[in-house]
């Protein structure tokens, strides 16, 4: 909760171009008769809450929405229409209020209460700001990003609670402000300048005679300022290498107008582009004198002058680059614009935010399946699903509190081949998902009507999504086989379709449990217990064949031409791969004292290969933690799911049972609903169960070759996965049904 809003599922969906995008708040079910404003001196930008449609599942969205200040009786009549309507038809419910911010919430408050005749609480501007700003740092991921032209939207890994301080936000308004921030509700403003939007946007009226702010962005992307500005080059005939200044580098903002001799034809476009880089480049320069004499090293813009403007961005990064010799950089934020009026809103908490945020047991995902078109700047938005748990790294990641880990194995956005590859390989396996709907096929397809109709609305979704980003990659942040896989479900669950391969789990399950009591004597019948375990790691190896997510195998296991020992058959094992007997050997001469294994489908995977491994651990005194997706992905076995198998086997088998009834076999949901892992955002009740793990062990093509491929653990760490995918086989020197079998020994932390 934030104040008395239920942002449980929260979500970002981007509006039309020029706008902000709104947050879903799908859970949000009474009526909230709250709006934010923050008013500055150019602009008045508006927070409220709406009711939502069926399709979202009821609940509310953060509507975002600017107003020139000039044009103050438009925004209060604008609020006004909302809370009257807020109200019902009958004119009841709770009384309505206004949270007002910026210099106009002063200015403009007594307006406000008598034309809206509601409680208008003013909240302190400066405060405002921090706390949205950390709100987004702390739990949007992608939300941060550097921007240059020759790099646009590298995305910036940062860091939450204590280490994301200190840090400057500098604010581009119609003024600038610069805050020093170096704690939840910790800040001083410590300088500013008046020279910003309002300063550019007054110069750019005079000369051009344009009114519109956006207007003249837009104006000034087509500009050309070295037929305005006096450049080095002008003065020096080329560079003056020896203090480090180009020809190309400005010597004098608007210095060449009045210079015949240069011969300069300019148009307004030229101006607006001139005075653009005026602007942003003092800002910059000031912004980076503050940051060094306090000692900090991230600086953050925010205010609606940025408005993702890509020569805006760029020159401010420039600017800090250029000064800082490369030792800092510009950081910038999706939802810039909007800092004070988001902090605003959720200002119920702030007086105690940090007190709120550790007992705050919810995180944020980013839904992309819900963006919109494309915004006219560098990047859309998705929707912030609220997760029903706090989202933590496990404890045993090498660098995961800092930011160094990355789950993804391969770039796709910088990799042209394998991102080709990829999104074209999603659109035949969703094409393929389609024709398998049509033509009654699809596990789990009831045959009706409307499932038939969600199918093809997913396939839509989808492949309007995929197209997009073929296109442009960094559209929903950093392109990965996780991103695309986990935005996949998002539209399946989007659509309502929130398990489509329930029945083929529960057939293949069923199917499976029949065959483990054969399979566990056959395996008990190992007398040296190294051997028996080496085998239990190549059945979990076979077990992961069953995969409704590999293409190359859908049809024969859709067929059942695919049995255990078939699957087993398919696999090859190439020695540089498959360490599966130093494993065994280490781990039966030195048993672990507790094993977390991020498991992966269900049936045969889980039942025939994970579960008969976990058994063998557990019956030499480790405690094992069988982690599952919380939600459904594909055919992904979940912890509910397997919690039910679990027990079920104990019924029958007493090695699980002694295990079960002894607690050295538990069942835990990871926090996640895709075929990929990210180890920094597990349900912290996990993380909190395997605190002392002494043995990770991650299965799954999805979760140990697409994601964490190179992941590092301060404990020992077994991977394994069988190679379904031709590119992701050819990436890592593999060959298609080669075992990844990699066991490697605990990383000693720096």
């Amino acid at each position: 909760m934030f104040g008395n809003i239920n942002s449980s599922g929260a979500v970002i969906d981007e509006i039309e171009s020029g706008s902000a995008s709104d947050i879903v708040l799908p859970n949000q079910t009474g009526r909230v008769q709250k709006v934010a404003v923050d008013i500055g001196g150019s602009l008045a930008k508006v927070v409220y809450l709406t009711a939502t449609d069926a399709a979202l599942g009821g609940g509310g969205r953060l509507h975002f929405k600017a107003f020139e200040t000039d044009s103050i009786d438009g925004c209060i009549a604008f609020i006004k229409q909302l809370l009257d309507g807020g109200r019902g038809q009958d004119g009841q419910g709770d009384a309505p209020v206004i949270v007002a911010t910026g210099g106009g919430a002063h200015r403009f408050g007594t307006q406000l209460r008598e034309q809206v005749g509601v409680e208008v609480r003013v909240e302190d501007e400066m405060q405002s700001m921090t706390t949205g700003l950390s709100f987004l740092i702390r739990e949007v991921e992608d939300e941060v990003f550097t921007y240059a032209q020759d790099k646009p939207m590298q995305f910036v890994s940062t860091c939450a609670g204590e280490d994301m301080f200190p840090y400057m936000l500098v604010n581009i308004g119609s003024g600038v402000s610069i805050l020093k921030v170096t704690g939840e509700g910790q800040y001083e403003r410590i300088s500013g300048t008046s020279l910003g939007g309002g300063t550019l946007w007054g110069l750019l009226h005079e000369l051009t005679g344009v009114r519109s702010f956006d207007e003249m962005l837009e104006m000034s992307k087509s500009g050309d300022n070295t037929r305005v500005d006096m450049m080095v080059g002008d003065i020096y005939g080329g560079d003056y290498g020896k203090i480090g200044l180009k020809a190309t580098n400005i010597a004098a903002t608007m210095g060449g107008v009045c210079r015949t001799a240069l011969g300069k034809q300019h148009t307004a476009a030229d101006v607006a582009r001139s005075l653009l880089y005026m602007v942003s480049n003092n800002v910059g320069q000031i912004a980076y004198l503050n940051a060094q004499l306090h000692g900090i090293r991230r600086i953050y813009f925010g205010g609606y002058f940025i408005r993702g403007h890509p020569p805006t961005m760029h020159t401010l990064s420039y600017a800090i680059d250029f000064w800082s010799r490369g030792q800092m950089r510009a950081l910038f934020l999706r939802h810039e614009g909007f800092l004070g009026a988001t902090g605003a809103f959720f200002a119920d908490a702030a007086p105690s935010a940090k007190a709120a945020a550790s007992r705050r047991r919810h995180s944020f995902t980013e839904n992309f399946s819900v963006a919109q078109e494309q915004r006219a700047h560098v990047a859309a938005l998705g929707a912030l699903d609220r997760q029903p748990a706090a989202l933590v790294a496990l404890a045993q990641l090498v660098d995961g509190a800092a930011g160094a880990y990355v789950p993804d194995t391969v770039d796709l956005a910088g990799d042209a081949a394998q991102r080709a590859y990829w999104v074209a390989a999603m659109e035949r396996n969703t094409r393929g998902l389609l024709r398998m709907a049509a033509d009654g096929s699809l596990p789990g397809g009831d045959g009706s009507r409307d499932a038939a109709q969600r199918m093809q609305a997913f396939g839509a979704l989808y492949l309007r999504h995929l197209r997009r980003l073929g296109e442009q990659p960094t559209a929903y942040g950093p392109m990965s086989v996780r991103a695309l896989l986990g935005l996949r479900e998002q539209c399946l669950h989007e659509v309502g379709l929130h398990d489509i391969f329930a029945e083929a789990k529960r057939r293949e399950t069923e199917a499976a449990l029949a065959q483990l009591p054969g399979l566990l004597a056959e395996t008990d019948a190992v007398a040296p217990p190294a051997a028996r375990l080496e085998l239990l790691v190549r059945n979990v190896l076979a077990g992961n064949m069953f995969d409704w997510g590999a293409a190359e195998l859908r049809g024969a296991i859709a067929a059942g031409a695919l049995d255990f020992a078939a699957a087993r058959a398919r696999i090859t094992w190439p020695e540089r791969l498959d360490n599966a007997r130093a494993f065994a050997a280490h781990a039966t001469e030195q048993p672990y004292r507790r094993a977390v294994v991020f498991v992966d489908n269900s049936g045969a995977d889980v039942c025939l290969g994970v579960l008969p491994f976990a058994r063998f651990l557990a019956a030499q005194g480790t405690c094992v933690v069988l982690a599952a997706n919380s939600r459904p992905a594909l055919n992904d076995v979940t912890a509910g799911e397997l919690a039910d198998i679990v027990g079920r086997v104990a019924v029958a088998d007493a090695g699980v049972r002694e295990a079960r009834a002894g607690g050295r076999l538990a069942v835990c949901g990871t926090g996640s609903s895709g075929p990929c892992l990210d180890l920094r955002k597990l349900d912290e009740r996990l993380v909190a169960l395997c605190q002392d793990a002494d043995l990770v062990v991650i299965v799954g093509m999805g979760r140990a070759i697409h994601t964490n491929y190179r992941a590092r653990f301060t404990c020992d760490s077994l991977k394994l996965a069988v190679f379904k995918n031709q590119m992701a086989a050819d990436a890592a020197g593999a060959s298609i049904y080669d075992a990844l079998c990699v066991f490697e020994r605990g990383s000693a932390v720096a």
